[in-house]
């Protein structure tokens, strides 16, 4: 009986520590919509037959194009994908989406649940989480939005302990990287884009402070 509360309060604690080391603000985008759509894309791109995200492997880094908070919040709102889209429009009807939302003052919001896939890495959506950053652009990225991205891995890590890789966006069709054995694209009339976001000296300088202050090294 003692080792059963022993356990119970290990698993509470655990819990605990994770919930509250650092507080995240909610704009819930999950819907049963959403879900659905989801899930049509997930079949039509990967062969399964629901939008869970089971066992995810790796962390993907965006920024959003976009320059304000509450513009970038609301791109991500609708379920369904906007008609000017039109290079996404024909590859299903699911809006893009993203786990998290990093501001320039390092607010972090949480859109989708872990356990949810969301659309925002052509080949790897089955398997990964997004976070993105505010900016119009790479310049635009700010020290507070490292720090912010560095907790939010910490505590992925300790979620889900089957992450193993950690790239940016502009990384994601680089075959030489080891992640790129996770790619797939069952529908080969999609064709990947070049992609920028978030750069180089974002995800460098975001690599280093995860090796330094948390002892945090993953695989590209």
């Amino acid at each position: 009986m003692i080792r059963l509360i022993g356990i119970f309060l290990l698993c509470l604690f655990s819990t605990l520590s994770f919930s509250y080391t650092f507080e995240t603000k909610n704009y819930p985008i999950h819907s049963k919509e959403r879900y659905e759509l989801m899930k049509a894309y997930s079949k039509q791109h990967y062969g399964l037959n629901h939008a869970n995200l089971i066992d995810p492997q790796m962390i993907v880094i965006h920024y959003t194009a976009i320059p304000t908070l509450e513009s970038s919040l609301k791109a991500f709102k609708s379920a369904k994908i906007p008609s000017f889209r039109d290079q996404l429009t024909p590859y299903g009807d699911v809006n893009v989406g993203v786990h998290f939302v990093v501001s320039r003052d390092g607010e972090i919001y949480t859109l989708l649940p872990t356990t949810l896939m969301g659309r925002h890495t052509v080949g790897f959506n089955y398997t990964a989480i997004g976070i993105e950053n505010v900016s119009s652009s790479g310049d635009g990225l700010t020290d507070k939005q490292i720090e912010a991205n560095a907790m939010i891995i910490d505590q992925l890590l300790f979620k889900h302990p089957t992450i193993r890789y950690l790239i940016g966006h502009m990384e994601y069709m680089n075959q030489r990287y080891p992640h790129f054995k996770l790619f797939k694209a069952l529908d080969k009339s999609y064709t990947p884009k070049i992609k920028v976001d978030p750069g180089f000296k974002f995800l460098k300088r975001l690599r280093h402070h995860l090796k330094k202050d948390y002892g945090i090294v993953l695989l590209k």
